[in-house]
């Protein structure tokens, strides 16, 4: 039996449905001023339903925790036709995530794990409580689901060591003891995007039920290319889940989630500054573009003149089974989960074919694949609510097992005689025309261990103190190897490593070395294993909140939490291992219900101070390293508000602004100006501002429902917004993204129950071009790949539920 705190409301949970009432109530002047034709006489006052989150491990009221917390329901997403997390994004302040060459990178109040496929990621996701460390995992998010909870801060009591930054907590749609259906077909005109989403619920028995939900979804692409639109998508996705409840005191629930995704012509680079700005020279790179591509057009409009045949495929399967024990005194929880996911991937990182390449071959590409396999337990007992103490005691148990084969083909010059050149005499293999390629094999195995509690003491009614601890053992342990060598077409399943001989070296800088050394020395990779294969961390993650109510409507809550991420191995061209990255978060905040329940107005202010956080730097050739940054510091103020002055309009806000900067980071990454004046140079960005670290972010949107007979028309126009960001952990200008705004329409019509409902939606209606994520060139200093986030898209939607 589900243990659920008690609220300060009395209404049911769902999101931005106001509530008709039949009594008008009075608002102050000012606001009734503000709306005089939405609160005519005789029109419906509204009244906000309640939230349910489960933000503190139990069911509790949104208003109710004193976490900064957005909420997104299903029904919101379904209605926006929004399927993955970088769309949702863009509607949550503080919060930015986009789809990179080898991860899928999450950050929160611009804090977040950088472009590396060793890390966990500092923003954890949770489906059902199950963790899903992978950062490509966050594909099989949006699917089928209750809501999502984006919590902001470290997250380590109830969500486990990693949290460090934040987490998405997401709850997909359960079985239900009614027969009911629901059915959503779109299809979007500029990019030729379809999806079709089905789901049948209902009792198999007297005390079993059951859910299936399918979807399959795809797309041309929004980039032109010479071989067509791209990225092209075709995909699936499946869940099967059951509620069994063969008592009055044990509840049990087993899902299973598939999904599959296969991307042709993945990430169409654009490319952008070629020629470069007056500050670079020329390079041999855009010059050889140039002349094969005389009339490129180098700025941003969705037109990439990307190679053929890059890809990524996606596979991922998740069963979870949770169950629930009523004993009396509370309840004893216990989610068991099992995880596989496999992603392959081709991409282009100098996007264009041109003369003179090495072998005739792509210039420079890059082949992965990732591997995870994933097993968790995690069992705790939740004491029963209402009294002076409440608590939450608990163990987990994690264990992961990670490959990562990655090869680049560095076909952009003529490595072969610039080795000869710098060893001064003539390697067996190497010649102008040979095609250089490296290939990296790492493996890492993780075991998490850890025991959380949590308590709180209720001394008044206005009163409640917050106290949690988790105590976390880590302990990895990994292998890597990278060969230089070959391979036809630049393909991995084609890859020939040079021979490990060992020659004489006349006139170079070492002795003797072998030609995959020679290779490494030129672009600074490591063909070793890391210098120490095992590591563990342990750290004791303490927590302690305080709230007060005003009153029955205003809550003030401070918290203070320590936040922890693990250290590990990086997947890199050189063998860096990195230590834990933790932090000292602070947070004061209100949460109101004012106006006769028709405003919410929630605002945290946060300051959160980072030690060791996890950064990966690139040199001049691209070579990766991952360190661990001195400190940065991450402050601001979050403000979310919903408000409903009639049962036919609500206006909704989730504003953000935040200051998020590198403490001290005396050894970071150059910019590209002045690694054109000196390769090997490093950088003091303290004091410089984060990556995806927006300073103003949010979205604010309306909802207006116009009756039309027996139906209604319902308009919600939504802007989303950000201020200027970095697009790297550098404060590289041509890797800056300018602020802009995105404004978004839907027009639906149908009943006011919504059991059918035809919409019209349009994004970025005014068709804004921005970028997604972007790297400077390899060999091209001053000119970058950037990957063009989707222009403007309109679609028609029809939703029927039964």
């Amino acid at each position: 039996m589900e243990t659920t705190s008690k609220s300060r409301c009395d209404t049911q949970p769902s999101l931005y449905r106001p509530i008709q009432t039949t009594v008008r109530k009075t608002l102050p002047a000012a606001i009734l001023a503000l709306s005089p034709a939405l609160l005519m006489p005789g029109t419906a006052l509204a009244q906000l339903e309640e939230v349910i989150v489960t933000a503190q491990g139990r069911q509790q009221s949104l208003q109710d925790v004193s976490v900064s917390v957005s909420v997104v329901s299903g029904d919101m997403l379904k209605e926006q036709g929004l399927m993955d997390l970088q769309n949702l994004a863009g509607r949550v302040a503080n919060v930015k995530i986009n789809t990179g060459g080898q991860v899928n990178a999450i950050a929160v109040r611009g804090i977040g794990s950088g472009e590396n496929p060793g890390f966990e990621q500092a923003v954890a996701t949770f489906s059902d409580g199950v963790y899903r460390s992978r950062s490509r995992a966050t594909r099989a998010g949006l699917f089928d689901i209750d809501r999502i909870e984006v919590l902001k801060g470290p997250q380590t009591t109830f969500f486990g060591a990693n949290a460090s930054a934040g987490a998405l907590n997401i709850t997909t749609r359960k079985p239900s003891d009614q027969f009911e259906a629901n059915l959503t077909a779109m299809y979007e005109f500029e990019h030729s995007e379809y999806n079709l989403e089905a789901g049948v619920s209902g009792p198999l028995t007297d005390n079993l039920s059951a859910r299936l939900a399918v979807r399959t979804h795809g797309m041309d692409g929004w980039v032109d290319t010479p071989h067509g639109d791209g990225p092209e998508e075709d995909a699936q996705q499946a869940r099967l889940s059951f509620n069994w409840r063969p008592n009055e005191s044990w509840t049990s629930d087993l899902r299973f989630d598939y999904a599959r995704s296969r991307t042709d012509t993945f990430s169409p680079f654009e490319i952008v500054g070629c020629p470069p700005g007056s500050e670079f020279p020329m390079s041999n790179v855009c010059s050889a573009i140039l002349a094969s591509h005389p009339n490129l057009d180098d700025k941003l409009n969705y037109k990439s003149i990307n190679p053929r045949g890059t890809y990524q495929d996606f596979d991922f399967f998740e069963v979870a089974f949770t169950n629930v024990w009523d004993v009396g005194a509370g309840s004893i929880r216990s989610i068991t989960a099992y995880s596989d996911m496999e992603v392959q991937t081709r991409a282009a990182l100098i996007p264009a074919r041109y003369a003179g390449a090495v072998g005739g071959y792509d210039p420079f590409s890059n082949e992965a694949v990732e591997e995870y396999e994933f097993f968790s337990q995690e069992v705790r007992f939740e004491s029963a609510t209402g009294g002076f103490i409440e608590y939450m005691v608990g163990a987990y148990y994690s264990k992961g097992e990670l490959t990562f084969n990655n090869m680049s083909s560095f076909n952009f010059a003529p490595f072969g005689a610039i080795i000869e050149g710098a060893f001064g005499f003539d390697f067996p293999d190497f010649d102008p025309g040979t095609a250089m390629s490296g290939r990296q094999w790492s493996s890492q195995d993780d075991e998490m261990r850890s025991v959380f509690a949590s308590v709180t003491l209720n001394p008044a009614d206005f009163v409640r103190v917050n106290l949690g601890a988790r105590y976390t053992e880590v302990e990895k342990e990994g292998f890597r190897r990278l060969r230089g060598g070959y391979a036809e077409n630049a393909r991995m399943s084609t890859f020939v490593p040079f021979p490990d001989t060992v020659y004489p070296t006349p006139n170079g800088p070492l002795p003797a070395i072998s030609q995959g050394e020679a290779f490494c020395f030129i672009l600074n990779c490591d063909t070793n294993n890391y210098a120490d294969t095992k590591r563990k961390d342990t750290k004791f993650l303490p927590s302690i909140g305080v709230e007060y109510d005003l009153n029955a409507d205003i809550m003030l809550y401070a918290t203070y939490s320590k936040g922890f991420k693990a250290g590990g191995f990086s997947a890199t061209s050189t063998p860096s291992t990195f230590g834990p990255e933790e932090v000292d978060a602070y947070e004061i905040g209100l949460k109101s219900r004012l106006l006769d329940n028709t405003l919410e107005l929630n605002v945290a202010a946060f300051y959160m101070e980072y030690e060791g956080l996890q950064e990966t730097t690139y040199d001049a050739n691209m070579a990766s390293e991952i360190t661990n940054v001195a400190g940065s510091i991450s402050q601001g103020i979050e403000v979310s508000t919903t408000w409903s002055p009639s049962a036919n309009f609500s206006l909704m806000a989730d504003i953000g602004w935040l200051d998020a900067t590198y403490e001290d980071y005396p050894n970071g990454e150059c910019t590209k100006a002045q690694i054109t004046a000196n390769p090997v140079c490093t950088a003091d960005l303290s004091g410089v501002r984060r990556a995806f670290a927006a300073e103003w972010s949010g979205s604010v949107s309306a909802l207006w429902v116009i009756p039309m007979s027996d139906n209604e028309l319902r308009i919600r126009p939504t802007v989303n917004f950000t201020s200027e960001y970095y697009m790297t952990a550098t404060a590289d200008p041509i890797l800056e993204q300018s602020g802009f705004a995105k404004y978004d329409l839907r027009i639906g019509y149908g009943p006011a129950d919504k059991r059918w409902e035809v919409a019209m939606i349009g994004r970025n209606l005014t068709d804004k071009e921005t970028i997604g994520y972007a790297l400077g060139m390899p060999g091209a200093n001053g000119t970058i790949a950037a990957m063009p986030e989707r222009g403007r898209s309109i679609a028609l939607q029809f939703m029927r539920e039964f």
